[in-house]
Formats: C-alpha cells, sequence, structure tokens
C-alpha cells in the first residue's frame, strides 16, 4: 500500500488545531532553503513558441507587468528547471500577457483553461510529452498541506514514484518529470514553520503580523524580492529568495511555505475523493503486480528459474507485509530494499535497480 511521506520535523500538524504562537526564536529551524537561478546564455534559446523576455530570467526586467514578453522561466519552457516549486520565476503560463494571447489564439496544448476540469492541473512526462494524472485531485488535497513534503504514486508507466513537492520533481528518476500548472484564479497560502508544526499567516482568528494576500501580491510582483514586518519589539523579514522567514535582530530562521487553498474536486467532492483514493496511490487490483530487476541493457521479471529462489509472486507475498527480504541466487545470497527499491548482493554490495508493475 503506498502513502504519503513527510518530513519527520512536520509529522502531525494539524492545520484545524493551529494557534499563531508566534514567531518566538525557540522555534526556528536551523537551516532554511536557499534556491537561486543561475543565468546563462540558454535563457534567449528558449522554444519559439515563446516570447520570453531575457531580462525577467536575469532578474532585471524594468517594464515589469508593461512587458509585452512573456515573463516566465525558461528553463521550465524547456522541463529543465531545476528548482521546481522553489523557483522564484514564474512557472504558470496563464499569468503572462504572451500566454494569455496564445490560448486566445487557439494554442491546442493542455496549457488551456478552457480543457482543465479545475483551477489546477497535474502532469507528469516520461519522456513522450505531458500526460494528465488521473485523479489529480489527491495529490492536490497533499500538496495544499504545508507539512507535506511529497507522495508516493503506483501504476505508471515506470511503476511506482516519489514525487518532490518542495522541489517540484520525481525523486531518483532524471528521465520522468512532473509538473503542476495553475489557473490564474488559484487562491495562495503562505505558511512559516512553527516549534510543532506549521502556521498560516494571517489565519482568522488568530494573532497575526501580515497576511497571506500581502505576501502573495508582494511574491507576484517580485518573487526574488522580501518582506519586512514587525512583532512586539521584534523585526522579521521574509524571503521570497530563500523561503525563508529571518529574524533581524538574533539571525533566527524558519522555513516558509507557498501552498495551493485546496479546491475540492468537480466529479464527486469527498465520496469522489474516497472512491479514487485506492486507484491512484495502490497497486493495481485488476492484475496481479510483477517484479523486475534492471540488467545492463533490460528489465527482467523475477522467475524461479537460473538457480534463483524466489518468483515475482514470492516477493509480492513479501513486499505486502516486509521492509525487505533476502533470496539467493546460485550461492549468492540478496536482499530487496523495498524503500530504496534496489537489489543488493550481500558479496559483493553491489545494487540493482527494481521495480513494481
Amino acid at each position: 500500500m503506498a502513502s504519503n511521506y513527510r518530513d519527520d520535523s512536520d509529522e502531525g500538524s494539524n492545520h484545524s488545531s493551529e494557534s499563531c504562537s508566534g514567531f518566538s526564536d525557540s522555534d526556528t529551524d536551523s537551516e532554511a532553503a536557499t534556491n537561486s537561478a543561475s543565468d546563462t546564455e540558454e535563457t534567449a534559446q528558449t522554444s519559439v513558441e515563446h516570447d520570453v523576455c531575457i531580462y525577467y530570467n536575469r532578474g532585471n526586467c524594468r517594464l515589469g507587468d508593461k512587458c509585452r514578453k512573456e515573463h516566465i522561466c525558461s528553463y521550465f519552457l524547456k522541463g529543465s528547471c531545476k528548482y521546481g516549486a522553489g523557483c522564484h520565476l514564474n512557472h504558470n503560463i496563464q499569468s503572462s500577457p504572451s500566454g494569455q494571447s496564445k490560448r486566445a489564439s487557439g494554442a491546442s496544448s493542455a496549457d488551456t483553461d478552457e480543457e482543465w476540469d479545475g483551477p489546477y492541473r497535474w502532469q507528469l512526462n516520461f519522456g513522450r510529452g505531458w500526460e494528465n494524472i488521473t485523479h489529480d485531485h489527491i495529490l492536490e488535497a497533499q500538496y495544499s498541506l504545508p507539512s507535506t513534503k511529497g507522495i508516493k504514486i503506483y501504476n505508471t508507466h515506470a511503476g511506482v514514484i516519489s514525487i518532490d513537492f518542495t522541489k517540484m520533481r520525481v525523486l531518483k528518476k532524471r528521465n520522468i518529470k512532473v509538473r503542476r500548472m495553475s489557473s490564474k484564479d488559484t487562491e495562495w497560502l503562505w505558511y512559516y514553520r512553527g516549534e510543532n508544526s506549521w502556521y498560516q499567516y494571517g489565519r482568522k482568528g488568530k494573532r497575526s503580523p501580515i497576511q497571506s494576500s500581502e505576501l502573495e501580491t508582494a511574491y507576484k510582483s517580485n518573487q526574488r524580492g522580501s518582506v519586512k514586518f514587525g512583532l512586539d519589539s521584534a523585526q522579521y523579514e521574509i524571503s521570497f529568495k530563500g523561503m525563508c522567514q529571518t529574524n533581524l535582530s538574533t539571525g533566527h530562521k524558519r522555513r516558509v511555505r507557498r501552498r495551493p487553498k485546496y479546491e475540492p474536486s468537480q466529479n464527486g467532492g469527498l465520496h469522489g475523493l474516497t472512491s479514487h483514493l485506492k486507484t491512484l496511490l495502490s497497486p493495481s487490483t485488476n492484475k496481479t503486480p510483477v517484479w523486475q530487476f534492471k540488467g545492463k541493457n533490460q528489465w527482467y521479471t523475477f522467475n524461479k528459474t537460473g538457480g534463483c529462489s524466489v518468483s515475482s509472486a514470492d516477493i509480492e507475498s513479501c513486499y505486502k507485509s516486509q521492509k525487505t527480504m533476502n533470496f539467493t541466487v546460485n550461492n549468492d545470497t540478496y536482499t530487496l530494499d523495498f524503500a530504496k527499491m534496489c537489489q543488493i548482493n550481500q558479496r559483493t554490495k553491489a545494487e540493482r535497480k527494481i521495480r513494481r508493475i
């Protein structure tokens, strides 16, 4: 059974029990993410389908919203932005004037609002173009939680994959990309990491020096900028570039996250979410999963041949109740690590990838 994975320090956070207990230095994080995009000459080599502003990508377009070129990350358009959700450039095609004109001119891609089932769309690219993820409202529900770092999905073309929400990428699979396309009407909420959980800025009924809406406005104005505010006698700064909050007097930092307000699926609501949960996050019940190991040039299915002591069915049986299992091939002992999805030769320590399809 697949499961969501979370940052250990975030475990147990709950939106309904949040209290804005504050900005005291006792609940700081020792490290804050510091992602920054590098400027290279590749910026000017983006696809001709988009008239991208190279000055925006360098962080110095003086025209701002009046610029006639697209203010969008050139690496995102090429599907190669290594910063993912942590990138401080625009990853929303719909937000730029050129993007809107493209939609109006009858673009046939899946980027158009008219083709969306809701205010967002999640897609995977296995090297053959972008494909919609079925029942992506399940991913959206998890992504909207600031405490959730990512999710694990079964039954893709590549077997089980793990999506990192923070960096918006697929872990350990360089040939697979993930993206979330957003409507211009998406409501974004801002959170900071407190002592025991994540807290929303400006949550109704709670003491807060600044609102999520204020942060979002400032962020859209300058995604590499910052916002300062005061609370009692302390001064703080929220850096969009580093996605962290700093006490300017003590230097203590907290992580900051920007996540969308969850919009329930228009097809079935909570009932639909429950009924589709196993389909997306669980192994398929329509066929028996097959276990394979990676050879030099192709994948091979486990069979009790050639001296191997286990079959694919044997591995599936252990997978449901164990984290690891041992087997032998001739005189060598091997361990299958289901968490790392690898096979380890206990004598040579050589590793091979395994997959479940």
